[in-house]
């Protein structure tokens, strides 16, 4: 965003048209940015990134747009959504909602599936708990640790992202308030997670070096 026309007529055209040229096959954190920069235009500028990435997607893919399904054309558009979701969270000023109910790859785990996630995660039962309930910041997280845990809970990547970029929320058999309302746990970044789970020092050094 080097243009002076943007600092003065911030119209939807101009913006669309600037970011065009800066980013001819935007990611997720170039659209943040954008839109970060001009809330009002955040729907527009998502699709238009969208539109962008699929277009990229054609000519990488070196192959007519004819020759790629329409699964292939939702597919890019669910991971560009998810790595969006993962970038804006927790400190987006927008007010588009992240994805409905997004799958929980963790609340499936039994104990022995649990245990054993930790296990390959070098971590321990509360640690996956934090986890399972979204209680780290997702942008502490590093792509290391995503792929990390996408193994360990047997899931994809994208489910993993969408999952950590979602809304908060209390599994079965979590502690309520006095006054009967749920009480979810404390939001922690990724170290400080991993420093207050009681790991070993041996596990919190392999975790923080993901």
């Amino acid at each position: 965003m080097t243009s002076d026309m943007l600092r003065h007529t911030p119209d939807l055209s101009d913006v669309l048209y600037q970011f065009a040229i800066d980013y001819p096959e935007p990611d997720a954190a170039q659209l943040d940015a954008y839109v970060r920069a001009y809330p009002q235009h955040a729907t527009a500028l998502t699709e238009f990134a969208i539109e962008l990435a699929i277009d990229a997607l054609f000519v990488n893919e070196e192959a007519p747009a004819a020759d790629l399904s329409d699964n292939d054309v939702d597919n890019a558009m669910s991971r560009f959504h998810n790595r969006l979701y993962a970038v804006r969270a927790p400190t987006s000023r927008t007010t588009e909602p992240p994805p409905a109910s997004p799958t929980n790859p963790f609340a499936a785990l039994d104990r022995t599936a649990m245990r054993q996630a930790a296990q390959q995660l070098h971590a321990n039962s509360v640690f996956i708990m934090k986890l399972r309930d979204r209680q780290i910041y997702p942008h502490t997280m590093s792509d290391g640790f995503y792929r990390a845990a996408a193994d360990a809970a047997n899931s994809s990547l994208d489910v993993v992202i969408a999952h950590f970029a979602g809304q908060q929320t209390l599994a079965a058999g979590q502690r309520y308030k006095s006054d009967g309302k749920p009480a979810t746990g404390a939001m922690e970044s990724f170290e400080e997670a991993v420093r207050n789970s009681g790991l070993t020092p041996e596990q919190e050094a392999y975790l923080l070096s993901l």
